[in-house]
């Protein structure tokens, strides 16, 4: 049962004054849709498209502009149209009971999850276009452009994690620990591309543990830091025959990379026995992974065009590749994680994978709408505990989630105390902190 405390608690809502909710429904949306628009154009454009195509793409244009009108007029949210899928009577019945909204003045969770699902209906009601990923050239662009970076990790990882033999030293379990808290910064900042936020720990730093003062310097932006708390439940619980860890994947380019290279280092340290990875079924917040996305990572990585400096990425991408051939790593679905619900709703909303959640070894959340489904998008008082902020997935839920999400929007709880939550906004006034990316949270609850 909820607590009465969890009651109180409100989501963010578009109309909120000062909120990031209010600022992305008034100054990014638009932007976003005529963004699908101008790639729709720009496909249509093209030499190998035939007729029939072209003139079905200028509809879904003009469809498109209308949601773009919608949200430049403060229109009032209105019922899906039926476009063949079984999820637009839920999708009706969750806005009927929301009550009269409007784009700026509705739940901003709802809002921005409704505003896909209805780009997401256009396609679908379409003829030619129901495959098509209208953010797919955009996510190819993003991820050519983090080129250092992915060169820079691929680097890293050959020389000190899979070449180096550090990883299976059981006697050395200190550095161990440095290297599992460096690979879990390198998945949480990993929509950021920003690699001196890392601690960037060297062979040598590892083997004469001299890596602590960089690990301490690199996570001062880290306002909830469970690493010791999630590191203490692998190390208690290793020795288990079955080690499944299952990541909710966020974006899709430089931090899929990521993602793939902490799963893969997961095994290669043996905390894992298999890793699977969860995509969106269609696309979704833009960047969000979707199937074809694993293997749009593996055709960039294999480009000398789109990453010419080829030393480590040659032997790094079979590697990678061969952990997907083996099944020690796997990808799956399900249409939870497209709908508005907040992952509160799980238990009544998607039983069967509440349960596989539960069998799960360790469920690791990436990213920061992941983040909000798992708080409700609720306004916690910042020192909530996580656990409460998880409500029916946090305390005897038996699921042992983690969650590495860098802050960009209006929830963050789990700061320890008010003190630091004053500090904080005296560092970065105004919400700041918990809105420009630069803070972080590495929140771990074992669901007990």
């Amino acid at each position: 049962m909820p607590s009465a405390t969890m009651k109180a608690i409100r989501s963010v809502w578009t109309s909120d004054e000062g909120s990031m909710a209010k600022q992305t429904a008034e100054t990014r949306w638009a932007k976003i849709i005529q963004g699908t628009v101008d790639d729709m154009g720009e496909t249509a454009a093209m030499e190998d498209i035939d007729d029939q195509k072209r003139v079905e793409s200028i509809a879904i244009q003009i469809a498109l502009k209308d949601i773009k009108n919608e949200i430049k007029n403060n229109y009032a949210l209105t019922l899906l149209q039926d476009d063949g899928k079984p999820d637009v009577q839920e999708w009706n019945k969750q806005l009927a009971s929301i009550g009269e909204c409007s784009w700026i003045n509705c739940p901003w969770l709802f809002g921005e999850c409704y505003m896909y699902r209805r780009i997401q209906g256009i396609f679908n009601s379409s003829r030619y276009w129901q495959d098509y990923d209208v953010f797919r050239r955009q996510k190819d662009s993003t991820f050519i452009k983090s080129r250092a970076a992915v060169e820079e990790l691929a680097s890293r990882y050959m020389q000190t994690i899979a070449e180096s033999g550090l990883v299976q030293d059981e006697s050395n379990e200190e550095a161990k620990k440095l290297r599992f808290i460096e690979m879990t910064e390198v998945a949480l900042w990993g929509n950021a591309t920003d690699l001196s936020l890392l601690a960037n720990l060297t062979l040598e730093d590892l083997q004469q543990l001299q890596g602590r003062d960089a690990i301490q310097k690199s996570q001062r932006n880290i306002v909830d830091n469970d690493t010791d708390d999630v590191w203490a439940y692998l190390r208690r619980t290793a020795g288990q025959s079955s080690r499944q860890i299952d990541i909710v994947l966020d974006n899709a380019g430089f931090e899929l990379f990521t993602d793939v290279l902490y799963a893969a280092y997961l095994l290669d340290a043996g905390i894992a026995t298999s890793v699977r990875l969860h995509t969106k079924e269609s696309p979704w917040f833009v960047s969000d992974v979707i199937p074809s996305d694993i293997e749009s990572l593996f055709k960039h990585l294999d480009s000398s065009d789109c990453f010419p400096s080829r030393e480590f990425l040659d032997r790094l991408t079979p590697r990678l590749l061969k952990f997907f051939q083996s099944g020690a790593i796997t990808t799956t679905s399900d249409p939870f994680w497209t709908t508005s619900f907040s992952f509160h709703e799980m238990p009544s909303k998607a039983p069967a994978l509440l349960k596989e959640l539960q069998n799960s070894y360790l469920v690791i959340f990436k990213g920061d709408l992941n983040y909000r489904k798992l708080t409700r998008d609720g306004l916690w008082p910042h020192t909530t505990t996580y656990e409460e902020a998880l409500g029916p997935l946090g305390k005897q839920s038996s699921i042992k989630i983690l969650a590495l999400r860098t802050n960009k929007s209006d929830v963050c709880a789990g700061v320890p105390t008010q003190r630091e939550v004053d500090a904080l906004n005296e560092e970065a006034p105004n919400g700041a902190w918990i809105q420009n990316g630069k803070y972080a949270v590495i929140s771990f609850n074992e669901g007990q």
